[in-house]
């Protein structure tokens, strides 16, 4: 019992025992932000208290208490830092937590977390008791008049829209929103949203968004629109879907269309996150996309390097305007073998493997790289790729077994005439 005096300091009210402050770091809140300052910069952080969403009291396996603020980010804040307890009051002033269930749990050593505050929300979605069956057509804006937009329309097209606005998201990527609510099937959505971010915008947006929350944020939102979807879409339940303790997420494909529902509750190494994530991904073909017939009709092949493995082309048509169809004269000519081609005459390199192929001006290609990836927790495998003039980053060309392509290295000089330099090595973990 002498220990625990020397470790806590009791306040007139006995549940209130704040444990003795340390020099370890110091907490404090200025112009509605905790700055929190670790010695050793593991727990430093600044939390915008405007985008608060939730707080837990945290145990880690260190046996140390936490207290967990989410902000858009994970925040873990010792409470033996200086300056925590003031800090403390000042919060729970502002969003009365559950300090009970802080204080009786602050003192424990056993691994576990319990939340002590949570955010209200205006409900960001609703059921609507109509019965349309559009869902894998697209979605309908509520604007006046309203306007219905196919799944199909490409980033282009959604961008020059007027009911459209962009906005960043709290980790800075770039979305495209809407100025209304979105319809999709029987759900009226008020905040959804598209990731904008696509190297490519000629081709249908590949992935739409949003938190459905429900006044309370619980997992009601998860259990309102997975009833409405059963009885809309039965037959287009995939069978990947799962309902565990941890998460629950189930699919449906809407010809090509993925809509899925997923809640996270929690766990180990999750928090409950209070909203049902709804996602859309596009995962349709557009054979349109691999078309080069402009080239095809003037290619030359003026010399060539044959490559025998189970090689693959890296990345999606969809997102590197790059990948094309393989050549007919290609296939005519080395039937299914990897290949890389020399056109003078058009001042082109190819790479060509399985169906599709990826060509470059010549001018535009600096060196080769190769990058081994050594077996670990994973296989590894190995990349060729181009490094361009700009240098901005590295493209993926082909993909097969780690050291494949160590053998084609002065090879590939040779029939390119440009360098190939090897990238350091790292493990697949």
């Amino acid at each position: 019992m002498s220990i625990l005096k020397n470790l806590f300091n009791t306040k007139k009210d006995q549940t209130e025992i704040f444990p003795k402050e340390s020099n370890e770091g110091n907490v404090k809140i200025e112009n509605n932000q905790i700055i929190c300052t670790d010695n050793k910069g593991i727990h430093s952080c600044t939390v915008n208290l405007k985008d608060l969403q939730y707080a837990y009291i945290t145990i880690k396996r260190n046996q140390l208490a936490h207290l967990f603020l989410f902000d858009y980010h994970q925040n873990f804040i010792p409470v033996n830092y200086t300056g925590f307890s003031k800090m403390y009051q000042e919060l729970t002033a502002k969003f009365d937590f559950n300090n009970p269930i802080f204080f009786e749990n602050i003192v424990k050593t056993t691994v576990l977390k319990k939340e002590i505050w949570r955010k209200q929300y205006t409900p960001t979605f609703e059921i609507l008791k109509y019965d349309d069956t559009d869902y894998n057509q697209g979605f309908e804006v509520q604007s006046q008049p309203k306007q219905f937009i196919s799944w199909d329309t490409s980033y282009e097209e959604l961008e020059k829209n007027k009911n459209t606005l962009f906005k960043k998201s709290p980790y800075g990527q770039k979305l495209l929103k809407f100025n209304a609510p979105v319809r999709i099937g029987n759900i009226l959505l008020k905040d959804f949203s598209a990731y904008f971010e696509n190297d490519r915008t000629d081709v249908p947006v590949l992935h739409f968004y949003t938190h459905c929350f429900n006044s309370i944020a619980t997992d009601e939102s998860y259990t309102q629109l997975k009833k409405i979807l059963n009885k809309d879409l039965a037959n287009s339940r995939m069978n990947t879907g799962y309902e565990r303790a941890d998460q629950k997420n189930i699919t449906f494909n809407l010809k090509g269309m993925h809509l899925s529902i997923c809640y996270t509750y929690d766990s180990d190494w999750h928090f409950n996150g209070g909203y049902t994530s709804l996602s859309i991904e596009n995962k349709r073909e557009y054979p349109e996309l691999l078309r080069n017939e402009s080239y095809e009709e003037r290619m030359v092949i003026y010399d060539f390097l044959l490559l025998n493995g189970n090689i693959t082309i890296s990345g999606d048509y969809r997102k590197n305007k790059r990948i094309k169809i393989r050549p007919e004269k290609i296939n005519f000519q080395f039937k299914d073998s990897t290949i890389i081609w020399i056109d003078d005459k058009n001042k082109k390199i190819g790479f060509s493997s399985n169906n599709l192929a990826q060509l470059f001006d010549i001018t535009e290609i600096n060196s080769f790289c190769i990058q081994n990836i050594l077996p670990a927790k994973g296989s590894g495998g190995a990349y060729l790729e181009i490094i361009t003039d700009n240098k901005k980053y590295n493209h993926s060309i082909f993909y097969e077994a780690c050291n494949f392509f160590d053998k084609y290295a002065l090879k590939i000089e040779k029939v390119t005439g440009k360098k190939v330099v090897f990238a350091k090595e790292y493990h697949d973990c």
